[in-house]
């Protein structure tokens, strides 16, 4: 975010218990303190749950080092979408995504440069 401190962009980070020991107590308070960035805390991991249902019409749109997901639920994954973009059933095409994180961030930020530039 940093790098793009004037882009007009939006991050909902969404948290929820994926570990034992995972709490909303424990959240990272310190990560992603950026203006641009929502946080909210989904105790019952609906968001993530829901993105897992709908997978197959997702998969054409993922990073290309994703990993086949192992949980009840998508986590420390991203979702690129386009401006404009809305919640609705079933969940929202993005541009890309990708999961976990560390394994496709790169992907996230060459995406991210692109969709800056237009």
């Amino acid at each position: 975010m940093q790098t793009h401190s004037s882009a007009d962009l939006r991050v909902y980070a969404i948290w929820f218990n994926m570990y034992p020991g995972d709490a909303r107590s424990k959240w990272p308070g310190t990560l992603l303190t950026d203006a641009r960035v929502f946080h909210y805390w989904d105790e019952n991991r609906i968001v993530g749950t829901r993105y897992l249902s709908d997978l197959p019409a997702l998969l054409e749109r993922r990073a290309a080092a994703t990993l086949p997901p192992t949980a009840d639920a998508i986590w420390d994954a991203f979702f690129l979408y386009e401006r404009g973009s809305k919640w609705k059933d079933p969940v929202p095409v993005p541009m890309s995504w990708g999961y976990p994180i560390m394994v496709t961030r790169d992907q996230f930020l060459r995406d991210i440069e692109a969709t800056i530039g237009k």
